[in-house]
């Protein structure tokens, strides 16, 4: 048998067999996705602390910093689901004796993720109306599974100006970060300082590495073509494509593409021949196949 008709049935192997060991019963959530959507459900994995335990010391009126299903002054409610993370005038008298500091930040740290040397996506909601400048909003992230942030390997500004408010979020945004291939653990934080009349909404922490699998839940209509191909590769489906991301065998990323029609087309001529796994995304639901190019 020659070796590459030999690797070829090693990865189909390996594809079927890790779609078994990931298959909980949860969806799309594998064991290869964690997350944290504050709805206290199955899906709910990504293990989390809190420097300040979550309060509620005047409901409807100020000081908040909780799992919350109620409107938040101008935020109606979650990004999706019932609850999620809410906060407003967080340096406040119990924050601040609870702390003992004079302006205290209100920290969420995610617990460590073993990796095992694959890439990931680090994405989560944040929502704020009338923040000022004082007030800013950062996550850091570590390659390692410690406890220790007094320096991190990465750090990220999400809000953080010199200019005089009030500043406004456009809806619900999406942050997001990719953790390169090569470590073996990754942990986050979230640190958050804000004081006054502003409004903070957080949901759908996740973090999601690729799966060797060939076998998920399926997007309607979905196919592919050519395959094996020598350069563009074809998708259809009967809804909207949202993104594409093309793994190599190791699980790095090599293409990532965004889409807003029922096709896409992904130019793969730069990359190596070879065998990719490519993950779909569509309306909530992700596909992975396994893409030849020769």
């Amino acid at each position: 048998m020659k070796k590459t008709t030999l690797f070829m049935v090693i990865l189909a192997i390996n594809a079927f067999t890790l779609t078994g060991q990931n298959d909980n019963g949860q969806g799309n959530t594998t064991q290869e996705d964690y997350f944290r959507g504050f709805e206290d459900s199955s899906k709910d994995n990504w293990n989390y602390s809190t420097n300040i335990p979550f309060y509620i010391l005047n409901p409807g009126d100020s000081d908040l910093w909780s799992n919350y299903s109620e409107p938040n002054g101008r935020i109606d409610g979650p990004f999706m689901g019932s609850s999620y993370l809410a906060g407003r005038d967080l340096d406040n008298p119990y924050s601040e004796a609870y702390t003992g500091e004079e302006s205290p930040e209100h920290i969420l740290d995610f617990d460590p993720i073993d990796l095992g040397g694959s890439s990931a996506e680090f994405t989560f909601r944040l929502k704020y109306v009338s923040l000022e400048k004082r007030d800013y909003i950062y996550y850091e992230i570590n390659y390692d599974n410690g406890t220790d942030w007094s320096s991190a390997d990465e750090h990220v500004d999400v809000f953080l100006t010199s200019q005089g408010g009030p500043h406004d979020s456009l809806g619900w945004e999406e942050v997001r970060f990719d953790v390169p291939s090569g470590h073996q653990y990754v942990r986050v934080r979230l640190v958050i300082y804000q004081n006054g009349n502003g409004y903070l909404g957080f949901d759908n922490f996740e973090l999601k590495m690729p799966t060797l699998s060939t076998s998920n839940n399926k997007i309607e209509g979905f196919n592919f073509g050519p395959n094996p191909t020598n350069g563009m590769l074809i998708l259809r489906a009967n809804v909207i494509l949202d993104k594409a991301t093309i793994y190599d065998v190791l699980g790095k990323e090599v293409i990532r593409q965004d889409g807003d029609s029922n096709q896409m087309k992904l130019n793969l001529k730069h990359l190596a021949n070879g065998v990719y796994l490519a993950r779909i995304e569509s309306q909530g639901i992700r596909q992975t196949i396994r893409v030849v190019k020769k």
